[in-house]
């Protein structure tokens, strides 16, 4: 049976044209491809709104980072109105608010079982192990501490949350600016 799938086989492949020959390389190779965003880094997506960090962790900080002084201006121009403005600032806050609450919640998940996992590891004489699972129960709780810092700091509008709301501030008085430029002071009357 085998030979006569050789020949079956072979009859086939000769009586289609050439280029229908080829086309089960390609899509051989078309399979082979792999997905570019699964090794490169997009340098210019890495800041944009929506990007999600691998951890709400970091999240946090790629919020306070984010050029927000280029949305300010942007508001600026299409909204030119104060109330606009704190409005878009408290939404801000709200927002980094939320990063720090899911935060908040995965760390609190996180360190539930790290602790089971303590706990568990201490009955088997893992001692190792379990000095390794306290470092990580350390950090996690420095980083909830981390966390309600930050939280006061946007309440207080001090420390590295006032950022956001200096450089969205900045980026709407340039708006401002501008506009005033364009249509009050460069028009000739």
């Amino acid at each position: 049976m085998g030979l006569f799938d050789f020949f079956r086989g072979k009859k086939e492949t000769s009586e289609q044209p050439a280029d229908e020959v080829a086309n089960p390389e390609v899509t051989q190779e078309e399979a082979k491809i792999i997905d570019r965003k699964l090794f490169v880094k997009d340098v210019n997506s890495s800041n944009a709104p929506g990007t999600q960090s691998e951890t709400s962790w970091k999240r946090i900080f790629d919020r306070i980072r984010r050029n927000y002084e280029l949305e300010g201006y942007n508001d600026a121009l299409s909204t030119a109105d104060n109330k606009y403005r704190d409005d878009n600032i408290q939404i801000l806050k709200l927002d980094l608010e939320a990063d720090i609450q899911e935060a908040e919640i995965d760390i609190k998940e996180y360190l539930k079982e790290v602790e089971f996992h303590i706990s568990s590891r201490t009955k088997a004489d893992l001692l190792d192990l379990v000095e390794e699972l306290e470092s990580k129960r350390a950090i996690c709780l420095e980083r909830l501490k981390t966390m309600e810092e930050i939280k006061l700091d946007i309440a207080n509008e001090a420390g590295t949350a006032i950022r956001m709301i200096l450089a969205y501030k900045r980026g709407f008085n340039k708006g401002l600016a501008a506009l005033s430029m364009a249509n009050i002071i460069n028009r000739n009357i």
